[in-house]
């Protein structure tokens, strides 16, 4: 098992939608440590300057409201200099959840191509073994590229930032639990997909509706009349967890979802591994 793992492990930081989704992740770090780095210091007085033009050309009460809300949001980020901060700036980010399921797609689809699975297949390998592995070392490489992106940005922003703290070491743990969980929820989906199809376009098209956000609109609708439907969007919990508003007993039922939507998205390419021809 550990010999398979290494060689689906070097083979997928071999390929080159790996390359190239690395070089965006990476950039978006940065990115990330730059804004830390504007939110939290506020050089120039950016943020006191903006408030003031635009209170200067804001005519109407409907206008004035608009941007009390866009400055509050603003003031609810701005203790981004820590630990906690870096996670909610760095990972919590819908477009990053997608390139991840981009990367899954077209690895998978490659697979295919190459016809990996028929060669493992004629090993008399278990077509439940082969999938579970392949899966595996998808996610382990994801949570390795995201844990580095994380480091990355951490030692950036604390170079760029006048001050920096290390003072929730357990809140930032225990949100890197919760977003590494949504971000394989949504890996897994298009590994599903992607796994189904035997292709990688129609799940780089299902993963965008499900991670840009569009499903929750109808569950939106639903949560009138049903409001726990709402812990079920994985969207509305990375934007609780940006805005550090995620409490104790939230968080656990967050995690719950979580993994049931690992287990089911999961079982599904393992159950039809096991019946389907692979030839």
């Amino acid at each position: 098992m550990i010999k398979e793992l290494k060689v689906n492990f070097y083979r997928v930081v071999r390929s080159k939608s790996f390359v190239v989704i690395l070089i965006l992740l990476i950039l978006g770090a940065i990115f990330s440590a730059v804004e830390i780095k504007f939110l939290a210091d506020n050089p120039f007085n950016w943020i006191e300057n903006f408030k003031d033009g635009v209170s200067e050309v804001t005519t109407t009460e409907e206008d004035q409201q608009s941007f009390n809300v866009i400055f509050t949001s603003i003031d609810s980020v701005r203790d981004v200099n820590r630990l906690s901060g870096v996670v909610r700036m760095t990972m919590c980010s819908d477009l990053v959840c997608f390139l991840y399921c981009i990367f899954v797609a077209l690895f998978i689809s490659a697979e295919y191509k190459s016809r990996f699975h028929v060669n493992h297949f004629s090993l008399n390998h278990s077509p439940i073994r082969v999938v579970f592995l392949e899966w595996l070392s998808l996610m382990m490489v994801i949570v390795l590229v995201e844990s580095i992106r994380f480091i990355f940005s951490l030692g950036l922003s604390f170079l760029l930032c006048d001050s920096f703290t290390f003072d929730d070491v357990p809140r930032t743990l225990a949100y890197i639990v919760l977003i590494f969980g949504v971000m394989i929820t949504f890996a897994t989906f298009t590994f599903m997909i992607a796994y189904l199809r035997r292709s990688g376009g129609l799940a780089i098209v299902l993963s965008s509706l499900f991670c840009l956000g569009f499903f929750d609109f109808f569950l939106g609708i639903i949560s009138v009349w049903i409001p726990f439907v709402e812990k079920i969007s994985l969207n509305m919990l990375l934007s609780s967890i940006a805005l550090n508003k995620l409490s104790a007993s939230e968080y656990v039922v967050e995690l719950v979802v979580v993994v049931v939507f690992i287990s089911a998205f999961l079982s599904v390419p393992l159950i039809v591994s096991s019946k389907r021809d692979p030839y």
